[in-house]
């Protein structure tokens, strides 16, 4: 069932070189270059520091709200932009994979591991800005901290999983990505990214946790913001979701991966 899993693992060198080939083209001819990975969440969190302290007033359960929104919105950036990209990879790599005997799996295992990168270049503005809100008594952080680069991983797999399935299924069908950027925008206000999970009125949030992205947006926030122990059903379904996309991302790549190469 995992075989698209194993075969990437056995490239990993090649998944690397690609992911930092993807990296390299982004920033080419920059003046700033890679500055940009730490530049962009920057300006991001200025920009929300300031909408939330002038113009909008935020629960008063949940401040800093900018510092809340940013944590969220970085990671729900890089599922968004990797799953896109995982979309678009088979035919911007086409010719490549025609040309030579790389596996298929390398493609959107490559997607996702240079938004990964990308996320990893920015959490030391999440760092920083935690310290000054730690600095200022907003918050007070503690060693539930630890449990994010769990949670991240975890959502890390989750997405590779997603993307093993878009990106075979949009080689195939044409409406994919645009299927795609539609529900990932829906799904982005039904995640818990711009509130807590404890704003949302208990009948609903029963339906809400059908949305695969609930535990580890509600974990990110947990683990970053609140600095609470993530509860256990929470880490649960984080396990779940992750172990169903892996293996339904894996099925059907494995049923139409040998036509991958003819229809990119």
């Amino acid at each position: 069932m995992f075989s698209p899993l194993r075969r990437a693992w056995r490239q990993r060198a090649l998944v690397f070189a690609l992911a930092r080939r993807e990296l390299t083209a982004r920033y080419r001819g920059g003046v700033l270059g890679f500055f940009w990975s730490l530049l962009n969440p920057l300006l991001l969190l200025l920009v929300y520091a300031t909408i939330f302290r002038l113009v909008f007033t935020p629960r008063s359960d949940v401040r800093p709200y900018a510092l809340f929104l940013f944590a969220g919105v970085l990671c729900w950036g890089f599922v968004s932009s990797a799953l896109l990209d995982a979309a678009e990879t088979f035919r911007a790599n086409g010719p490549l994979l025609r040309k030579t005997t790389v596996a298929p799996e390398v493609f959107p295992t490559m997607a996702t591991g240079a938004r990964l990168a990308h996320l990893l270049l920015a959490l030391p503005i999440l760092a920083a800005a935690v310290l000054v809100a730690a600095l200022t008594g907003s918050i007070r952080p503690g060693l539930a901290a630890l449990q994010l680069p769990v949670v991240l991983l975890l959502l890390a797999f989750l997405v590779l999983g997603i993307a093993l399935l878009v990106s075979v299924l949009a080689v195939h069908f044409g409406d994919v990505r645009d299927l795609l950027a539609n529900l990932l925008t829906l799904a982005f206000f039904l995640t818990p990214v711009l509130y807590p999970i404890e704003s949302v009125p208990e009948r609903y949030r029963a339906v809400l946790r059908l949305n695969p992205f609930v535990p580890f947006f509600v974990g990110i926030h947990e683990s970053a913001f609140f600095y609470r122990a993530i509860p256990a059903a929470t880490w649960a379904g984080m396990a779940a979701w992750t172990a169903a996309a892996l293996a339904a991302g894996s099925a059907v790549f494995e049923r139409l991966r040998d036509s991958v190469a003819e229809e990119a």
